[in-house]
């Protein structure tokens, strides 16, 4: 899984990905429920997007607390065969997913934002390409999630990087509650990536971060080893590899 999460609300795609015209015959709408719900109003829309950039402006902190190069945190979480719970990839991709639901407020009360409009496109003649999904508020892109046969990408709009401390267990948020929150920020996305590692089909995870101001961050979560030491076995640990470039002359 990569994912690309992104402040710039206009944040270029990447290039490697092939976009198609929304009136191609292969890009579609949903059926039935989203096809009869009425369009957004300016005043919805507006209304989103002023909230979007309000939450973006309460989790931003000064990227010069990043210092460029790459860092490793450990999780404290053991690599290991899932549990029935979170076995296979649909439990720990939903969680992944969630997150981003939830950030974006895609689905309020499980159902399409009523400022946004969605839209489901199967390019045809590109290999292993299955689906793309695009949210977008009037002419804003929001969110896109591209299928591929081998790989799930989530480009994520409106988004400022993550702390490191979000690495840290039981952190409290203040956008959840603070203390009431059941497993601190980031408990979910820990475990999902612990449960994604487990399973030999996945290889890799990658959050890459771009900025308005120029950076980019960029998180690889990694299994590694760890030698057995008395009776303790040995095992794979959750480490997170958060690499920060420079900031460009005259950024924060």
């Amino acid at each position: 899984k990569t994912s690309r999460k992104t402040d710039a609300g206009r944040a270029a795609a990447p290039s490697r990905k092939a976009r198609k015209d929304p009136a191609a015959p292969n890009a579609e709408d949903p059926p039935a429920a989203a096809a009869a719900r009425p369009a957004p109003s300016a005043s919805q829309r507006a209304s989103y997007l002023q909230a979007r950039e309000a939450k973006l402006k309460a989790c931003r902190f000064n990227l010069s607390a990043l210092p460029a190069g790459k860092r490793v945190h450990d999780t404290s979480r053991t690599i290991k065969k899932p549990t029935p719970a979170w076995a296979g990839f649909w439990p720990p991709l939903r969680e992944l997913m969630q997150n981003t639901i939830d950030h974006l407020d895609l689905a309020p009360r499980g159902r399409l934002n009523s400022a946004l409009s969605l839209r489901v496109e199967r390019p045809a003649g590109q290999r292993g390409t299955l689906a793309s999904i695009a949210f977008r508020c009037g002419d804003e892109p929001v969110c896109a999630i591209e299928v591929e046969e081998d790989e799930l990408r989530i480009l994520q709009h409106y988004t400022f990087p993550l702390h490191p401390r979000a690495l840290e267990t039981g952190v409290p948020d203040a956008g959840k509650g603070g203390d009431a929150t059941a497993g601190g920020f980031g408990d979910g996305f820990k475990t999902a990536a612990a449960a994604l590692l487990g399973q030999p089909a996945c290889r890799t995870i990658r959050w890459t971060f771009e900025t308005a101001e120029g950076r980019t961050v960029r998180w690889d979560f990694v299994g590694a080893e760890r030698a057995a030491v008395g009776n303790l076995r040995a095992s794979r640990v959750l480490e997170v590899h958060v690499t920060a470039d420079a900031a460009p002359a005259g950024a924060a």
